[in-house]
């Protein structure tokens, strides 16, 4: 038996939850959240609980809700262990046993917890991975040399005849396509010792055109690029500290100092920035400052263009949501809204062929949106979940709006959100696990639509607002890109072994190794259909991708790895001394076919490996980075031998020894089926 004070903790700490006991008898328990939404009263700690209500604190490593632990979660009420400060009491290594006579389901509104609806298992990987996969088409370069370069590439936009990355450099640039013959090459210097903001143009056949820097005396970058329906103008959006110089007028951010007199240094507030930029030579046509209030910072993440040619922005001040228009003459603002502080951030943002656009951002708490959507409240007290967010793109009038959170994440925050745009429907892909899905002018649609296992999720909805199908996403989303009749792609990194389904792939290993992963999702059920993977030794961090006509998608980010391997495509001319190379890859996604070291599905050609969708040539180094390929003389058919690890390194032998022992054999096995990789290339 407890005593009456951490009773007491225990109750004022479900209450502050937004939990409802019968009588002051029910919280006479440990209570215990599991997956799928099930609550139950436990004498006893149990690692199998994956959220704790308890009045003693949980084992290291143990996701707690009420702990005395400032690291774990919410501290405790008041003290609990003889007089000392709240927060500061040791942890509890005993775990005393509590007393269960009165030990009941907590009830909020009437309704019970325990149990409640068991989501569907998710479906994601149930067909595995596909025989037929796409190939990198080109992969375009940094190919500045020296420890001391950096270029990032942030923001992608792309039109019938180019694609443009926006990000930023500390030194000179130097792209170039090594696998084009006499193909042109692209410089750039930029003007401050720190390095500038830049915005380059490619071709979409991979050939350089030109590089534009945009000074600035500071920190500056753009978040977020987006092209006209007629490919003549882009607009381009994101933050600087400092000054920065666009065409003709130079902005400048005076702070220096925090209102109470301390030196913010590098930590300074930012000022936002609007620009709307020539897509034939990138001359700035005008620009619009934003700049911060008080200590506050302001920044703009995502920008869109509409059918009329006016320039949508979003983003926050303050960390509050900001949404608004610009008419395409950057003189007259059709509308902007900065919402209540309980609407976190706009991340992203996308047009809609009927002039209306979505945006996404999150909710905490209440706020009332106007329109047809007036005031909606987050579903799970204490979380900031996913915001959907419909609006006329000429008035600013809310049509409709989604919450995506869960259950299980408390105050995690759904995040990460990004939005995709067809003709007729609206993808949304966020992290935190965004599992349950709430619509404002829908009571019945949507609800808990996948268990909590997952780290993400991402949605399809009508472009009316019904969501159609959820699925799961292994981590925090970086880019997301679909069209009018192809699939959705969402890619992100990642830095240990990934598992889909019954296959897991392993992740290069390195100093500070990063790997890119890209899905392809079915767009009329949400299954997974592929995943590629591009990385090497090296780290490849990505950002955001796009999507041309064709259906072919672009992604970008920066590349330490050397040799990267993208699929067909293997890296090895450039100096990745600094480990920070501005990288921008086509994935030809409209076309798939078997890979190029494949005769038919499942025979090899002699002297390849196939691994985790990738064709390795015999002797050529796999993930984790210490497997070599031991491809067979003749053509073989692919069988799986039992797995074995001896001889290989920690890092090998501790992924799952089926995936890690295909390749190292001379009869090679197919344990994940990817590509279409026709021919190959080598940079």
């Amino acid at each position: 038996m407890v005593s009456f004070l951490p009773r007491l903790l225990l109750l004022v700490t479900l209450l502050a939850s937004g939990f409802t006991p019968v009588s002051s008898e029910c919280t006479d328990c440990g209570l215990c959240y599991n997956h799928g939404g099930n609550y139950k009263c436990l004498a006893t700690y149990s690692p199998t609980c994956d959220k704790w209500h308890a009045m003693f604190d949980c084992p290291a490593g143990t996701p707690c809700e009420t702990t005395n632990d400032p690291d774990k979660g919410r501290l405790c009420a008041a003290a609990a262990d003889g007089g000392s400060e709240a927060g500061t009491c040791p942890r509890c290594g005993e775990h005393p046993a509590i007393d269960v006579a009165g030990c009941c389901s907590p009830l909020r509104e009437g309704a019970t917890y325990a149990p409640t609806p068991v989501p569907p298992a998710t479906t994601t990987w149930s067909r595995g991975q596909a025989e037929m996969l796409p190939r990198h088409a080109w992969v375009v370069l940094d190919h500045n040399d020296g420890p001391d370069d950096s270029s990032f590439g942030v923001a992608v936009a792309v039109s019938e005849e180019f694609v443009w990355v926006g990000g930023k450099t500390t030194s000179k640039m130097t792209m170039k396509n090594p696998h084009l013959v006499d193909g042109r090459i692209a410089v750039a210097v930029p003007d401050s010792e720190d390095g500038d903001m830049f915005l380059t143009k490619v071709t979409l056949e991979g050939e350089p055109v030109s590089i534009h820097t945009f000074p600035g005396s500071e920190a500056e970058q753009p978040n977020g690029l987006a092209v006209s329906a007629d490919g003549s103008f882009l607009s381009m959006v994101g933050y600087f500290r400092g000054t920065l110089t666009l065409g003709s007028e130079e902005y400048r951010n005076d702070a220096t100092q925090l209102t109470d007199g301390s030196d913010c240094g590098s930590n300074c507030p930012k000022d936002a920035f609007l620009s709307k930029i020539s897509a034939a030579d990138s001359s700035v046509v005008w620009s619009v400052h934003f700049p911060h209030q008080g200590d506050a910072s302001t920044e703009l993440f995502a920008t869109a263009v509409t059918a009329a040619g006016d320039i949508v922005y979003g983003g926050h001040i303050a960390n509050t949501g900001r949404l608004g228009v610009l008419a395409n003459d950057g003189v007259v603002k059709r509308w902007e809204t900065v919402y209540d502080d309980s609407v976190g951030p706009f991340n992203d943002l996308k047009e809609l062929p009927n002039g209306d656009f979505v945006a996404v951002g999150s909710l905490a708490g209440s706020a009332n949106f106007g329109g047809e959507v007036g005031t909606i409240s987050s579903t799970y007290s204490g979380s900031r979940e996913a915001l959907v967010l419909v609006l006329d793109a000429e008035t600013g009038y809310a049509k409709w709006a989604a919450l995506m959170g869960s259950p299980y994440q408390y105050s995690r925050a759904s995040k990460g959100v990004l939005v995709a745009t067809t003709d007729t429907d609206i993808y949304v892909a966020c992290a935190g696990p965004c599992s349950h899905i709430r619509i404002s002018n829908d009571g019945t649609a949507g609800g808990n639509m996948m268990s909590s296992q997952h780290k993400g999720g991402i949605a399809k909805f009508t472009a009316a607002g019904t969501p159609l199908w959820i699925s799961e996403l292994p981590t925090y989303p970086q880019g997301m890109a679909a069209n009018t009749g192809s699939a959705v792609y969402v890619n992100f990194y990642e830095s240990a072994p990934v598992a889909y389904g019954a296959d897991t792939f392993t992740n290069w290993v390195g100093a500070d190794t990063k790997d890119q992963f890209i899905i392809k999702f079915d767009p009329t059920d949400g299954a997974g259909e592929w995943v590629m993977q591009q990385g090497g030794t090296g780290k490849e961090y990505v950002r955001r991708m796009a999507m041309d006509a064709r259906g072919d998608i672009y992604t970008t980010g920066k590349t330490g790895s050397s040799p990267g391997h993208f699929d067909t495509v293997k890296m090895t001319a450039h100096d990745n001394a600094n480990e920070n190379d501005m990288f921008l890859a086509k994935m030809a996604t409209s076309v798939e076919g078997l890979p190029y070291c494949k005769m038919t599905k499942g025979v090899l050609k002699g002297g390849y490996c196939f691994f985790q969708n990738t064709c390795f040539e015999d002797g050529m180094l796999m993930p984790p980075g210490d497997l070599v390929c031991v491809g067979a003389e003749e053509p073989e058919v692919e069988v799986e031998p039992v797995p074995e690890t001896e001889g290989l390194s920690s890092a090998a032998s501790s992924v799952m020894g089926r995936s890690v022992t295909m390749c190292i054999l001379s009869i090679v096995v197919l344990p994940l089926v990817i590509g279409n990789l026709f021919s190959k290339e080598s940079f």
